[in-house]
């Protein structure tokens, strides 16, 4: 049984902490957050139902000091899911304390501190995964073995949308999240969803353009991203533009050479497929959420079981590359070769 600690209790602290106590062969012994009403507070973001508001069980640890935590011990794996500008420093912290990390997206903000990140787990010898949950997600699981297996031919075309309202389930006085030095802004912290997505599933575009949209405070609202393949297009737009009426919708179209598939949350069913020949159908899938998938993976490379290799901490850096890559597109208006 290995045992963890959860490092950050809001929305996805919550999030993790109840898939956790679904994994087989885990258990959450400690929590450790700066603010310690966020052990009691409600919170939901803006997956309804994601979070696990119920009252933390009584013989699990508290701590509001991540030194005096890990310096505590008791545990053998710490998962991260702070704000993005505390990611390296408390990763490569818990990595040479000698525990095994899973750390919230993004990596980091640059591509130097994934490095450092990298050699911090090569060193203790221990293992380190970036929470990218979209790759373990059923849906986009599903497509993904579609384009692996060949079964509609060669991907055509492809495009991909995120879309948030600004958030509102932050701690009171979190402005972290719009300071882009800080947050990485709508390009790192929700487009690298599917920059990651998009590179894990069809591999590393030829090349790339992308533009941006800022608001009236200069902060980054928009982004478009266009990939280049030697076959197919590849286009993605990530938004905190919509009103907070909307919430939230991820949605994904994916044009084979014989099929056509859909996804997201205002489609009739969560995927379905369109074929050339027959009727369009909505293949059963996997119950199981993204984020309880991506644990049970994490879970399996910390036993080190023989498993699909679906994501590794050098693939996050690779999507931070990406999104620098898109950036200086954005920057010079020029296309990027990658």
């Amino acid at each position: 049984m290995k045992k963890v600690a959860v490092v950050g209790f809001g929305f996805m602290g919550r999030t993790h902490y109840g898939a956790w106590k679904k994994c087989r062969g885990a258990k959450v012994v400690a929590i450790c957050d700066a603010n310690l009403s966020q052990l009691t507070a409600k919170v939901e973001g803006n997956i309804k139902g994601a979070a696990d508001n119920t009252a933390i069980q009584k013989s699990i640890r508290v701590f509001d000091d991540f030194v005096k935590m890990l310096e505590a011990g008791g545990f053998d794996i710490v998962d991260i899911t702070l704000p993005t500008l505390l990611h390296p420093k408390m990763t490569i912290a818990a990595l040479k304390a000698g525990y095994h990390v899973l750390c919230e997206k993004p990596m980091a903000l640059d591509l130097k501190d994934c490095d450092r990140m990298l050699v911090a787990a090569k060193t203790a010898k221990r293992q380190l995964l970036i929470a990218h949950c979209v790759r373990f997600f059923p849906e986009n699981a599903y497509v993904r073995e579609l384009v692996e297996s060949g079964k509609y031919g060669k991907v055509v075309a492809a495009d991909f949308t995120r879309f948030i309202a600004p958030p509102k389930w932050s701690p009171k006085g979190a402005d972290w999240f719009f300071d882009e030095k800080k947050s990485g802004g709508v390009l790192f912290d929700a487009h690298v969803h599917d920059a990651d997505y998009i590179a894990g599933t069809f591999g590393r575009p030829k090349a790339l353009t992308a533009s941006f949209h800022r608001n009236a405070r200069g902060f980054v609202d928009h982004t478009t991203a266009t990939f280049f393949y030697k076959d197919a297009l590849i286009t993605s737009d990530s938004s905190f533009a919509p009103s907070a009426s909307l919430v939230w919708d991820a949605s994904g179209r994916v044009f084979f050479e014989k099929a056509t598939v859909y996804f997201g949350p205002f489609y009739k069913s969560p995927l379905t497929v369109y074929p050339e020949t027959g009727k369009p159908f909505s293949p059963k899938l996997p119950r199981k959420t993204g984020y309880e998938a991506e644990i049970e993976y994490f879970l399996g490379l910390v036993e080190g079981r023989k498993q699909k290799r679906i994501l590794t901490a050098r693939d996050a850096r690779d999507s931070i590359a990406l999104l620098v890559a898109e950036r200086r597109s954005a920057v010079s208006g020029k296309r990027v070769v990658v």
